[in-house]
């Protein structure tokens, strides 16, 4: 019946001319659907965000079928808030293609140009050059590479960006060794430290310690910190169940029972 409904309406499905199409239905002032027109920018914002975490779950399991759904969820924002800006009459879905093609064409000069990238380093070295050189065009040139990142990002993923900028610009340590030597000292100073003001200062600098070593290896801190939270809560489960098969809660038992019940979910995983 659906269908058939889609047909009549004369709704087409089939790829993103069809979305195209189902998302101007939606917004249409007078058969649309009153949620979808009382939407702006604004409202959005939230939703964006929250979608962009289940995506990044779905990235993180793997699983086709989820990814398939939740980047669609991931797009549907981005065609909404370009249909918002088709109805203001300030811009629409095309002019957002044209300009992301344009700028992939034009960052990278190794594909399309006569620049040279034979590793993944030197790619990223054209996209950097190219980004100066567009700041240059705008008289941004003292502006810092990166002022481009959201300071509204949580903070995470914030280090974790500044960082990855910072490293392809070189500023980055010889010796990779290095990078666990500072954790340490960074932890050494935190744990020396008696005012409670300077020891967030020094616990944060743990923090952004231990996302520079991410870096280092490769590792993206935010599903690493995803990972251990789930371990977390799977362990922690597991003692909660144990508590309750004692007919005890987790505060009542020994701290040798809580190990053991932690210890045997580290095992189960």
């Amino acid at each position: 019946m659906s269908s058939e409904r889609d047909t009549e309406a004369g709704l087409d499905q089939s790829g993103f001319g069809g979305l195209l199409q189902t998302m101007r239905a939606l917004r249409d002032p007078v058969s649309g659907c009153p949620w979808d027109l009382v939407q702006t920018y604004e409202t959005l914002r939230g939703t964006l965000l929250e979608e962009s975490h289940e995506a990044m779950e779905a990235l993180a399991a793997g699983k086709p079928p989820e990814l398939i759904e939740e980047l669609g969820d991931l797009l549907l924002q981005v065609v909404f808030a370009a249909q918002i800006g088709t109805d203001e009459g300030s811009f629409s879905i095309a002019d957002v293609i044209d300009f992301l093609n344009r700028k992939l064409v034009r960052r990278h000069p190794h594909v399309f140009g006569d620049a040279q990238a034979r590793t993944a380093a030197e790619g990223i070295g054209q996209w950097e050059k190219v980004k100066a050189a567009e700041r240059a065009d705008k008289g941004q040139q003292d502006k810092s590479m990166l002022d481009g990142v959201p300071k509204a990002m949580p903070a995470l993923a914030y280090a974790n960006a500044v960082l990855g900028r910072a490293r392809r610009a070189g500023f980055d340590w010889d010796n990779p060794d290095v990078i666990f030597d500072k954790i340490g000292e960074e932890l050494r100073e935190l744990a020396a430290e008696e005012s409670a003001v300077r020891k967030e200062e020094e616990f944060g600098d743990v923090l952004l310690a231990a996302v520079g070593a991410a870096q280092r290896m490769d590792i993206d801190p935010e599903q690493a910190l995803l990972g251990a939270n789930r371990r977390f809560y799977g362990r922690f489960t597991h003692v909660e169940r144990g508590a309750r098969e004692r007919d005890m809660t987790i505060a009542e038992m020994g701290t040798d029972e809580k190990l053991a019940l932690w210890e045997s979910a580290k095992l189960a995983e």
